[in-house]
């Protein structure tokens, strides 16, 4: 369906309750604060939360991988585009989590060595305060529920211009600045988990 129908459809395209409306907002369907803030009930809706939280296969199978590696896991990434964003928990609140602190320092680190390749500029805080809010998130449910500390989401380049079509031009550059980040990030987990 993305690559005959629309490029830029953004639900799962499982049935709903409305027979013109496809899909739910996989990252709405968490069984997390689910459907109340940012989130809508309305199948049409592009923020669709699913009739009910883990509605969608594709979430499901997701919590459960997650689920079944529980204590092992310590770092989750939700990646999107675009506004050159990295964000730590909460998405469903603008409080922060308790290990705030924490996350944003390492997502200060990954910013500075995605920055140092090719000067792309990122914000970093929580979802909520510095997006929107948005309940029933992948990073609140694999913070809040499997307790991986250093859950993110990330929104790749760019900050508009181009939004979600990005040129083919900006991919590899995009790839190679956010690996520098990752290995960043990684270095500071291992710093402060493993230490």
């Amino acid at each position: 369906y993305f690559f005959l129908q629309d490029r830029l459809w953004r639900k799962t395209r499982s049935k709903t309750s409305a027979p013109l409306c496809f899909g739910a907002d996989p990252n709405r369907n968490w069984d997390y604060d689910w459907c109340s803030r940012g989130a809508s009930s309305d199948p049409c809706s592009d923020t669709f939360c699913g009739e009910k939280a883990f509605s969608e296969i594709e979430t499901a199978q997701v919590a459960k991988f997650i689920a079944n590696q529980q204590g092992t896991l310590v770092h989750y990434i939700n990646f999107h585009s675009y506004s050159q964003l990295w964000m730590s928990p909460w998405s469903y609140t603008t409080l922060r989590s308790p290990q705030f602190k924490l996350q944003d320092d390492g997502s200060i680190q990954a910013i500075n060595a995605l920055t140092g390749v090719h000067g792309t500029q990122y914000q970093h805080g929580t979802i909520a305060q510095i997006i929107y809010a948005a309940s029933g998130s992948t990073v609140d449910w694999t913070y809040g529920i499997a307790n991986v500390t250093f859950s993110y989401g990330v929104e790749l380049r760019d900050t508009g211009k181009y939004g979600f079509l990005l040129p083919e031009n900006q991919i590899i550059p995009s790839g190679d600045e956010t690996l520098a980040g990752l290995v960043s990030l990684l270095q500071y987990i291992e710093q402060h988990v493993y230490a």
